[in-house]
């Protein structure tokens, strides 16, 4: 299937082609665990209630092997047993971030600082802040889930965080 989204910037042939290969490169280099990258990439879009983006992420979820007890349970990634330590800090980092990069609590930066190292910090922040652009883009310009998508999509609700 040629998702939508790919679909949508190639009507820009040049900045779109750029931006498809941002994106793989960001979800595929690096040294933060796919999974990882895919709880985050979930995470943003749910906070920005992007239907397209987080229907395709639960999709992506299952295809990195995240555990269907945490796909389940993201709302209460902050004390399900499914989650780490280290993935609960990770979560609530880019869950700030994405709601306010400037005014990010200490409390979350210092538990995300003391579970990660810098190159991890780095890479959390560019996985979220991509996730939010692909989310916006995607929105902006209206593009349609593909008929796959939508039995995935009808199951998603966007929780008030």
């Amino acid at each position: 299937m040629t998702a939508n989204n790919v679909r949508a910037m190639a009507n820009s042939p040049e900045l779109g082609a750029t931006m498809r290969q941002f994106l793989d490169d960001v979800w595929d280099h690096g040294d933060l665990p796919k999974p990882m990258k895919a709880l985050i990439r979930a995470k943003v879009s749910n906070i920005n209630a992007c239907l397209y983006c987080s229907a395709h992420q639960v999709k992506v979820m299952l295809s990195q092997g995240v555990a269907q007890d945490k796909i389940d349970n993201m709302y209460e990634y902050r004390t399900h047993p499914a989650f780490s330590d280290k993935e609960r800090a990770i979560l609530a980092y880019a869950e700030a971030l994405t709601v306010d990069a400037g005014n990010i609590p200490q409390d979350v930066v210092g538990a995300f600082t003391a579970h990660t190292t810098n190159q991890e910090r780095v890479e959390v922040t560019i996985v979220a802040a991509a996730m939010g652009l692909l989310n916006r883009l995607n929105d902006g310009l209206r593009v349609p889930l593909e008929e796959p998508m939508i039995e995935i999509a009808d199951g998603i609700s966007f929780a008030a965080e």
